[in-house]
């Protein structure tokens, strides 16, 4: 990073570049900056300091980096937790409903708070909620599903 190279520049924090560069001193109260301006795109504005600085004349000290997961890898953690978790509730949920009739899924069937369910896709599921009269929410092994249900 660029060092200032004189008393009239400081490293400020640029609103219009969205980064911490070298600006000139417009204006100062005593001894604090109060004003500013960016020598990238010349636009003059009030002193902010530079991202991690309190204090004019601090030095601004690199932080470690760190890899950052992409978005496939955070979508795939957030996958595998959710699938853990859904498939322990469902568990713990299919345990207790053990003695439980089970109702083959269509989309005629009427389907009741408590029902196990028995889909052609899916496997076993357990009626969470009527989300709607015509609709339930039905935890699967592996998912949350919202179905249709007590059509005509």
């Amino acid at each position: 990073m660029a060092e200032p190279t004189s008393d009239l520049e400081t490293l400020a924090y640029c609103g219009a570049c969205k980064m911490d560069l070298i600006a000139t001193i417009v204006a100062k109260v005593g001894s604090k900056i109060v004003k500013v301006q960016c020598n990238t795109c010349r636009k003059e504005r009030a002193y902010k300091a530079p991202k991690g600085i309190t204090e004019p004349g601090q030095v601004v000290e690199k932080a470690a980096k760190t890899k950052r997961k992409s978005a496939a890898e955070k979508a795939e953690d957030e996958a595998a937790a959710k699938s853990v978790s859904i498939e322990v509730e469902w568990k713990r949920l299919m345990d207790a409903a053990a003695k439980a009739a089970r109702v083959k899924y269509t989309v005629k069937a009427k389907l009741n708070l408590g029902d196990v369910v028995q889909h052609p896709m899916f496997g076993e599921g357990i009626v969470m909620r009527i989300a709607h009269p015509d609709k339930a929410e039905i935890i699967f092994k592996t998912d949350l599903k919202l179905l249709v249900h007590s059509r005509p």
